[in-house]
């Protein structure tokens, strides 16, 4: 399975997503991450440095990558490629051939919501026979409560018709940058004491609902 996660905005979280997926992945199948953000490369090219393949890393293609992310797909079970925060070759090629989508929309950004309407375009044009199934997710999501930014955003998917909402959002939490500073997903991060441990877990419980929607309950 090709996993895309993507947004034609960037500084939506989408490396900090697709690291602790492709770690999480890495405990059960044989995974391989693909980066084509040409911009930001080094934030998953720092954490692969310090990871197996077995534990899960990124490597960064350009150019034409659609034989190549078919042939990833063929070599291991499942594929996770973390796009650029734009439109260009790499990323059209990309979701010619991606199984799913996963588009997170960062909660108060006007700019993100369009560049999720902009990935939905995309796919609309280049898969019109087939579609991948899109999922989308609100990030920096109040930890309690709701917003009306948080309700703006959830509406906005529920209302495109090619994306599907998923059962959780993503709280405003500094785990998952703490995880990707230690080289580790958010499911991997432990905390130094009782009490963070207990704000991390629910931190892994959000991404645990997330990983779900999109790989069901696979072991």
């Amino acid at each position: 399975m090709i996993l895309l996660v993507a947004n034609s905005k960037g500084g939506v979280g989408k490396t900090s997503l697709a690291t602790s997926i492709l770690a999480e992945l890495s405990k059960n199948f044989a995974v391989i991450g693909v980066d084509l953000d040409s911009a930001n490369k080094t934030a998953s090219g720092d954490w692969s440095e310090n990871r197996t393949e077995e534990q899960g890393k990124f490597y960064y293609l350009s150019g034409d990558i659609t034989q190549e992310l078919v042939n990833a797909a063929a070599d291991y079970d499942h594929v996770v490629v973390d796009c650029g925060g734009f439109d260009n070759e790499e990323f059209r090629r990309a979701i010619a051939v991606a199984d799913a989508v996963l588009i997170p929309l960062l909660v108060g950004s006007t700019a993100n919501i369009l560049g999720m309407r902009k990935v939905a375009t995309i796919i609309e044009e280049i898969r019109k026979d087939k579609a991948p199934k899109v999922h989308g997710v609100a990030v920096r999501a109040p930890n309690l409560g709701k917003s009306a930014e948080l309700s703006r955003v959830i509406d906005e998917i529920i209302e495109d018709p090619l994306v599907q909402a998923c059962s959780t959002t993503i709280g405003d939490r500094v785990w998952y940058g703490r995880a990707q500073d230690e080289y580790k997903g958010i499911t991997e991060f432990k905390g130094l004491n009782h009490r963070e441990q207990r704000l991390i877990d629910v931190a892994v419980n959000e991404f645990m609902i997330l990983f779900n929607d999109i790989y069901g309950e696979t072991k």
